[in-house]
């Protein structure tokens, strides 16, 4: 496992089909439990369900009504209700919000987002309403949101709840907030992230991580604009299958798109000149911040927004070069996830080969879908194969890693591509002077930057390797006359390239520590007279583990060691600890 000792917790998954089923039962029942709330609708995802309600008059829900709401949704349930699709409605408001899916749940119509599945063969036997808080669509509308989970029998709420417990002790969103990494902010608007300084170093540690991946890989990292005209995205086929994710505006009779990926603009500097067979392969990549309008009720702290940076690679290839660039790409994941812990039994790799419905030829396919199957066992991984689950426009392998919470992750890709190099007629000249389409590889390790560091945030419950801590040191005088050296010594950690303060506070010591403790800071030193005099530092790490007279600079030479290798564990003070 990546972070602290895996949770006892065993991952529940939850059942959309059920969570579906209690969010139509959920709005009928609030005609009886809570008249005064009007149903405008439910959403259900991974998480449970989240309904939202127009208080009509009166006073807001509490948390016992909420409760008698979720038994009554069980008792309907339990009398045998009815439930029953009804059509689309077409009201403005369910409009806004994308609930316009309409049923009637004995006789009483209720709402849910187009395309959610009802579970009709199980019952709902057991609701928990997680959450009563205001959602706001609008400046102008407010409404009740009821967020809550269900399943088909109280075992199942049971162990959902023993993980939920320990998953709320690592939210992100909570350690964020905590830490004072990041925040977001209705003015800006949801889904789009705001770092503070700390969060900005834990960002750039991990796009420093995967530069140094991109150098021995041989990617030459590229610029392009956040904004392009409708053009490109109607040539690259963005325009048909993302317009409703995409942030479109019309400027001096011209429409232009923040873009959704940044395909387009590394394909266009490949297009930019001629290119001979000699030029390949050809490496680009980005730290490309893109925009995908997701739906709000869908928005998760980090984990899903709406503007996010990808660690964007895309390589031009000859068809003998496509399986070592797989080789060499696969490798640097595994690499990058043991970084944070996952290996061996935490990593599952599927290879994803042609759907019914593809571009290219069946020749092509299989060469390509060849190349990924040959990468993979020439390395000795175990994979799984996803028949008929490719994109439209080639074969592709994903990466998949388990957490401390059991929860499994898909953040790296590697992806074949014939549909771009078809439409935007890319070439090379081969060395008998005809002309052929280079294979393009699309490919991510971190895949969005913000998805990862919120998993790893998780992962470390708040408490990051030191290579990734925004403060690596805190240096903490004992006693009033020590804080001059305290000054020195942060001074002299900051010169060696680490991220030291001194707290030089009015607080006691033991207010100090305790701070950093909760900060996360992986090494407190603590200095008196006594080390002043001698140069030295009292040096405590993580779990209360202290190392007394510390030559200052044998303690920079171990946290050197530490940092540069990127170790999970305190490595410094265990080379400091006598022998």
């Amino acid at each position: 496992m990546g972070g602290d000792p895996a949770s006892p917790a065993e991952f529940v998954a939850l059942d959309q089909g059920i969570n579906a089923r209690a969010a139509l039962l959920i709005q009928a029942a609030a005609r009886k439990v809570l008249p005064r709330l009007e149903p405008v609708g439910c959403s259900v995802d991974d998480r449970g369900f989240k309904c939202d309600f127009s208080l009509k008059e009166g006073e807001w829900p509490t948390e016992a009504e909420g409760e008698a709401l979720g038994r009554e949704a069980v008792s309907m349930e339990l009398s045998g209700a009815s439930i029953r699709y009804s059509g689309e409605s077409e009201d403005e408001v369910l409009q806004l919000l994308e609930h316009t899916a309409t049923y009637e749940v004995n006789g009483v119509k209720a709402f849910l987002e187009p395309g959610a599945k009802v579970e009709d063969g199980r019952k709902v036997k057991a609701v928990k309403i997680l959450n009563i808080s205001a959602h706001n669509p609008t400046a102008e509308m407010r409404f009740v949101r009821i967020i809550g989970v269900a399943f088909d029998s109280d075992e199942g709420l049971r162990k959902y709840l023993t993980w939920l417990s320990e998953a709320e002790k690592r939210d992100h969103r909570v350690l964020g907030q905590k830490l004072d990494l990041f925040s977001f902010h209705e003015e800006v608007g949801p889904g789009l992230v705001i770092y503070h300084p700390k969060g900005q170093v834990i960002r750039e540690e991990l796009i420093a991580l995967i530069r140094e991946v991109n150098k021995r890989l041989g990617y030459e990292e590229v610029y392009t604009p956040h904004v392009f005209r409708s053009t490109l995205w109607k040539i690259s086929g963005h325009y048909r299958l993302y317009r409703d994710k995409m942030v479109l505006a019309k400027i001096e009779g011209e429409e232009y798109g923040i873009k959704p990926m940044n395909c387009p603009g590394h394909i266009l500097i490949y297009k930019s000149k001629s290119r001979s067979y000699r030029d390949l392969p050809i490496k680009l990549s980005e730290f490309g911040t893109v925009y995908r309008w997701e739906k709000r009720g869908e928005l998760y702290g980090l984990l899903r927004v709406r503007g996010f940076t990808q660690d964007d690679g895309h390589a031009f290839l000859r068809e003998d070069q496509v399986k070592d660039e797989i080789k060499a790409i696969l490798k640097e994941i595994m690499y990058v996830l043991s970084l944070f812990g996952f290996k061996d039994e935490e990593i599952r790799v599927y290879l994803s080969t042609r759907p019914e419905e593809y571009i290219g030829t069946e020749e092509m396919w299989d060469k390509a879908t060849e190349a990924l199957r040959s990468a993979i066992e020439e390395l000795g991984m175990r994979y799984e194969v996803k028949e008929g689950e490719g994109a439209f426009y080639g074969p592709k392998i994903d990466v998949h890693f388990r957490d401390s919470l059991g929860r499994w992750w898909q953040c790296s890709t590697i992806q074949v591509d014939f549909a771009l190099p078809e439409r935007f007629g890319l070439e090379y000249v081969e060395s008998d002077g005809s002309k052929k389409r280079p294979v393009m590889i699309h490919r991510a390790i971190l895949g969005s930057v913000e998805r990862f560091m919120a998993i790893i945030i998780e992962e470390f419950a708040g408490k990051l390797p030191t290579w990734l801590s925004p403060t690596q040191a805190v240096v903490i005088p004992v006693k009033t006359a020590a804080r001059e050296y305290a000054e020195e010594v942060a001074r002299k950690l900051s010169e060696e390239g680490f991220r030291a303060v001194a707290d030089l506070g009015d607080e006691t010591p033991s207010k100090k520590i305790r701070r950093a403790y909760d900060e996360g800071v992986p090494y407190i030193l603590l200095v008196g007279p006594r080390e002043a005099a001698e140069g030295s530092v009292t040096v405590r790490g993580r779990g209360n583990v202290q190392v007394k007279n510390v030559p200052l600079g044998k303690f920079i030479e171990a946290l050197r060691d530490e940092v540069s290798s990127r170790s999970l564990k305190q490595a410094a003070i265990e080379a400091l600890k006598p022998s």
